[in-house]
């Protein structure tokens, strides 16, 4: 009987220990340094300064865009896109339904191609579970407003109200941009879902139909959803 204990006790032993040796390394977290995508925004924009009695306006955008990580933790990013910007005007409401006479029906709607360039940062190692990073990005957006519009909203009938206003506004800005939250490696790609923030730095304003010498600078807060390959 102890001579059966006693070969039991070698053979687990050995087994043990050979188990322990040709045990799988944990699989590094893969590092891609070249990669392309797209990101969806959904923000509300405004105009912050001297301005006329206005509320934010919810405003899409989308990019294309490529990054390169020359380290793990640290990476850059150049892309471009459409976004839509802009704010919603507070006029008197004086209970008829007629073009400038409701309130949060008027809308100025700025039509945008943008040029993000930006500072990529990452935790060096993935969390919650080994899949997951947290990033932020910081960095310009230079842009061309090709389009702007007075927008009334006639919700009775559909028939809305535009009128061309694009000489108001100047058609040039450098909003800097910073934005935060989640990368997720799906292996089909990575997911990432940001709050992100972007502040003009030039006058947004002309001197056209501007009698009363408005003035302020570009502002959205919101969500952006995007994907790399």
């Amino acid at each position: 009987m102890k001579k059966l204990l006693i070969i039991l006790t070698i053979v687990f032993g050995t087994t043990l220990a050979y188990g322990q040796e040709k045990a799988p390394e944990a699989a590094k977290p893969k590092h891609d340094k070249f990669r392309w995508g797209f990101t969806f925004m959904n923000v509300w924009s405004d105009v912050q300064g001297s301005t006329p009695d206005l509320y934010t306006k919810p405003s899409l955008g989308g990019v294309v865009k490529v990054e390169y990580y020359p380290v793990e933790f640290l990476g850059i990013t150049a892309g471009v896109g459409y976004q839509q910007r802009g704010y919603g005007l507070i006029l008197p409401d004086t209970g008829f339904v007629a073009p400038s006479l409701n309130t949060y029906r008027n809308r100025i709607r700025t039509n945008n191609v943008e040029f993000p360039i930006g500072l990529i940062l990452k935790t060096p190692k993935p969390i919650a579970g080994g899949s997951t990073w947290l990033t932020a990005n910081v960095g310009i957006s230079p842009l061309r407003m090709f389009e702007a519009n007075d927008v009334y909203l006639s919700v009775e009938d559909g028939f809305h109200i535009v009128n061309d206003v694009t000489t108001s506004f100047n058609r040039s800005d450098s909003p800097v941009f910073v934005s935060f939250g989640p990368e997720i490696d799906t292996s089909a790609g990575y997911l990432q879902i940001h709050l992100i923030g972007s502040f003009g730095s030039k006058e947004v304003f002309t001197d056209v139909n501007n009698p009363k010498g408005y003035s302020g600078k570009n502002r959205f807060i919101g969500l952006s959803i995007g994907c790399t390959f």
